[in-house]
C-alpha cells in the first residue's frame, strides 16, 4: 500500500522533536497518546501530537519498520532501540517519491538469509588477512578489533563508542585497510545508516569522477550528507574496487 504521505509524518515527528525517541514513545506522538513520558517530555505541545491519529498502533509500527529497512529511520542506539530519521529520510522530506509499505500479513514471513554465507565468508577472509599482518603495534591490534566488529555486525558508532573512540578514527583505519586492497564489507552499516539507494548514488558518484576527493562530494552533496557520511560511501567505494 502507499504510505507516502504517512512516512513524511513520521519523519516530521522526528525532526520536529530533535531527538531520538524509542518506537513506542514514536507510536503514542503520532496517534496522540499521553503517558507520562509524551507529557513529560513536552511531546503533548507538539505539531506532531497526534499528526498520525488516522492510523492505528499496529500501522505505525509495520510503517517505522519498513522505513528502517528502506533507510530512512535508523535505531541510533542498540540497546535502548531509539530511533533518529537518517539523511536518506532528510532528503525523502525535501522530495518525496514513492514508499510502498507491506500488507500486515508479510511482516509474519521470515527474513530472507540470501547471500549471508557469501558475506561471512569474505568477512572471515578480511580478518584472517589483517591477523597475518598483525604486529605488537596497537593501530595494528586495533584494526583486527574492527574487522572482527565487521564480522559480527557491530554497528561502527556503537564500536567507536564502546572503545571510547571518534567515529573519524574508525574511519581512518577502514580507509588505510582498503587502501592495502583488502575487501571489507561495511554496507550492513551504511545501508542502515544511509539507506542502500543513497549509498549507491554515492558510490555511483565517485565511480563517475575522476578522483573522489571527500571535499569535491561535500561540494555536490553538503546539504544531504555530512562528511562522515560521504567517507563511509567511499570506503564501500574503495572496497568494491579491491
Amino acid at each position: 500500500m502507499d504510505a507516502k504521505q504517512t512516512l513524511i509524518i513520521a519523519l516530521k515527528a522526528l525532526v520536529e522533536i530533535k531527538e531520538a525517541v524509542p518506537i513506542n514513545i514514536l507510536v503514542d506522538l503520532l496517534i496522540g497518546k499521553e503517558n507520562n513520558t509524551i507529557q513529560e517530555s513536552g511531546y503533548d505541545e507538539t505539531e506532531a501530537f497526534g499528526s498520525g491519529e488516522g492510523h492505528e498502533e499496529e500501522y505505525w509500527n509495520n510503517l517505522i519498520e519498513a522505513a528502517i529497512e528502506a533507510g530512512y529511520i535508523k535505531i541510533k542506539a542498540v540497546k535502548a532501540q531509539t530511533l533518529t530519521i537518517t539523511p536518506a529520510g532528510k532528503k525523502f522530506l525535501k522530495k518525496p517519491g514513492t514508499f510502498v509499505i507491506k500488507d500486515d500479513e508479510d511482516y509474519n514471513e521470515e527474513i530472507k538469509e540470501e547471500g549471508i554465507d557469501d558475506i561471512v565468508k569474505s568477512a572471515l577472509k578480511s580478518k584472517k588477512q589483517a591477523e597475518q599482518k598483525t604486529s605488537s603495534s596497537a593501530r595494528t591490534r586495533q584494526q583486527i578489533k574492527i574487522i572482527q566488529a565487521i564480522d559480527r555486525k557491530i554497528a561502527l558508532d556503537d564500536f567507536a563508542e564502546n572503545e571510547g573512540i571518534d567515529l573519524n578514527e574508525v574511519l581512518d583505519e577502514l580507509e588505510e585497510l582498503v587502501q592495502m586492497r583488502m575487501h571489507i564489507d561495511i554496507t550492513y552499516f551504511t545501508n542502515e545508516v544511509l539507506g542502500e539507494n543513497c549509498v549507491n548514488e554515492l558510490v555511483e558518484y565517485f565511480s563517475e569522477n575522476d578522483n573522489d576527493s571527500i571535499e569535491d562530494a561535500l561540494e555536490e552533496y553538503g546539504d544531504v550528507y555530512n562528511a562522515e557520511e560521504i567517507r563511509l560511501a567511499r570506503i564501500v567505494y574503495r572496497s568494491n574496487k579491491s
